[in-house]
């Protein structure tokens, strides 16, 4: 069996796409699939291009605006994760999202592509102020959406079923450093994902390995994507119940699961809620394997939960 890795800029982001097989001209060709997948994805949902579908919808704020099917499977999975959260996650948070410094794509969050896509004078609704139809969605006039706590996660999970499907069982995927793995190496082996320190990325504090089931990992944190607007430091990750970026004890939150969108959501739920209630959100979602790093008294703490951990 051979290896095959490509990788690339995608979705204000590194993408990195591995793939196990015995077949180098179906390996390459799969992976031309694959990036077609993902620039399709950047292309509806990213809120940083005017003429994507989700710019459509913000634009069209108020009125029953009709989408497609991939863009109704998004929402809706975003709303139901938004009611399992108890709202914690919601996808509404773009208002507040811009006002705090992130109006531009990664790495200058501080300039918005064009004027349409400002909306920082709107307001942070409810999720479920969200309507959605067969073939339509509704958003108050005065809110927008943002896919960005939930939209690696689920392309991950639509690459993966997308792979089976196609009869690849060993693959190794990260969109922006979120993981969906699968079978084995080259070698026969189970991956290995390795786990950064919060602050020393050089170092590593645990370690994780498929055994050769799905796998997917998710890390989120306040440690990266922040910046200084008006003299005010902020980071990217927002707390609906203040709007404004979260004040939580957690520097990242790296969870493991089978799902890589219930993983990429959990990661950022615990970082947004603190280590005490985080961690028992995502109990109750199902997730049993956590690693938390907070800063307290000068120092990283790390916490891990679950027994897919070593050093």
């Amino acid at each position: 069996m051979k290896q095959l890795q490509q990788s690339r800029h995608a979705l204000g982001s590194t993408a990195i796409i591995t793939l196990v097989t015995d077949d180098q001209t179906d390996a390459d060709e799969v992976c031309t699939a694959l990036w077609r997948i993902i620039d399709q994805f950047e292309r509806r949902f990213s809120r940083f291009l005017p003429d994507s579908e989700l710019s459509q919808l913000n634009h069209e704020g108020g009125v029953q605006y009709k989408i497609s099917a991939a863009f109704h499977a998004l929402l809706s999975t975003a709303k139901k994760f938004a009611q399992a959260t108890n709202g914690l996650y919601n996808p509404c948070i773009l208002p507040a999202l811009q006002r705090a410094g992130y109006k531009g794509s990664w790495p200058q969050p501080e300039h918005a592509a064009t004027a349409a896509l400002a909306y920082d004078q709107r307001r942070m609704a409810s999720w479920q102020d969200i309507s959605i139809g067969g073939d339509w969605a509704r958003i108050p006039q005065d809110t927008a959406l943002d896919f960005g706590g939930i939209g690696k996660g689920y392309l991950l999970d639509e690459l993966g079923a997308w792979l089976r499907a196609k009869g690849i069982t060993s693959f190794w995927l990260s969109l922006g450093g979120d993981i969906l793995c699968d079978g084995v190496d080259a070698s026969s082996m189970p991956w290995r994902i390795s786990i950064q320190h919060a602050l020393r990325q050089a170092d590593m504090v645990a370690h994780v390995t498929n055994e050769g089931q799905a796998l997917a990992i998710a890390t989120s944190g306040v440690t990266k994507r922040k910046g200084i607007t008006n003299g005010a430091p902020w980071h990217h990750l927002i707390d609906p119940r203040t709007g404004e970026p979260a004040i939580t004890d957690v520097l990242t939150a790296t969870v493991c699961a089978t799902s890589a969108t219930n993983a990429d959501v959990c990661a950022k739920c615990i970082v947004i809620a603190g280590k005490k209630e985080g961690l028992q959100l995502a109990q109750s979602l199902g997730v049993q394997d956590t690693l938390v790093q907070t800063y307290r008294a000068g120092n990283v703490h790390i916490y891990k939960k679950g027994s897919v951990w070593s050093m």
